[in-house]
């Protein structure tokens, strides 16, 4: 019998058994944000804005492109061809993640595709599932880009529809997800060496988001009501 969708936390009972059936690959919105961009762009042995120009929807990095049949980009005939570095959402699924601004977290269990042959159990819970699929680097990535995004929207009231928004900054155009591009502007204007790590990465590309953000000389519109919130 199929879960249906609950809010549930990191103690609830839950399992889910993947039989790579693929269903879950098709018709999908894979949303990225520059970590994820970052380690498939690594896979693939290419820069940041080169997979975002290739691989994500109008070549912006804030979702993968799918094939005209409605499967993901990625996905070959033996399943998925990036397993190792997939997204959080893939690695989530079937579980979806919400986090409010004031860090509440909390999780849903979707119904899984009419065709599907994973198998729902509540042998274990959503925090065993969730280290079983190496969310940890992820889930840290996600929560860094989004406190910095919900601060952003406090400070210059950026469009939480558009997190991936140019802002300028000294006349240029700065494309706020391509980190491979902040990066090496910043490190050849300081004469520092560029990280390699790709954590150590994302920790460079939250400082130059936050330095951004800082030097821009707007005035915070206030009278906002939206509320900052992030699902996975």
């Amino acid at each position: 019998m199929a879960a249906q969708p609950s809010a549930a936390s990191r103690s609830t009972a839950f399992g889910y058994v993947c039989r790579r059936c693929s269903h879950c690959c098709r018709d999908k919105h894979i949303q990225l944000n520059p970590y994820e961009v970052a380690r498939l762009a690594r896979m693939k042995g290419i820069s940041t804005g080169q997979f975002c120009a290739r691989w994500t929807i109008s070549g912006n990095g804030t979702a993968l492109q799918q094939k005209n049949d409605g499967t993901c980009v990625f996905l070959g005939p033996h399943g998925c061809e990036v397993h190792n570095d997939r997204p959080l959402v893939c690695r989530l699924y079937p579980l979806g993640r919400h986090v409010r601004s004031d860090g509440f977290e909390f999780y849903t269990k979707h119904e899984g595709h009419p065709l599907s042959e994973g198998e729902f159990t509540e042998c274990s819970t959503i925090a065993d599932y969730l280290e079983a699929q190496g969310t940890k680097p992820y889930l840290v990535a996600q929560d860094g880009y989004f406190q910095w995004l919900c601060w952003a929207h406090e400070q210059v009231d950026l469009t939480l529809e558009a997190p991936n928004s140019k802002l300028r900054e000294g006349g240029d155009d700065v494309d706020l997800l391509d980190m491979d591009s902040m990066i090496a502007k910043y490190c050849a204007a300081t004469n520092e060496p560029e990280p390699d790590n790709i954590d150590d990465r994302v920790q460079l590309h939250l400082k130059l988001l936050y330095d951004v953000v800082a030097n821009l000389e707007v005035k915070h519109v206030k009278g906002s009501s939206e509320t900052c919130e992030d699902a996975a």
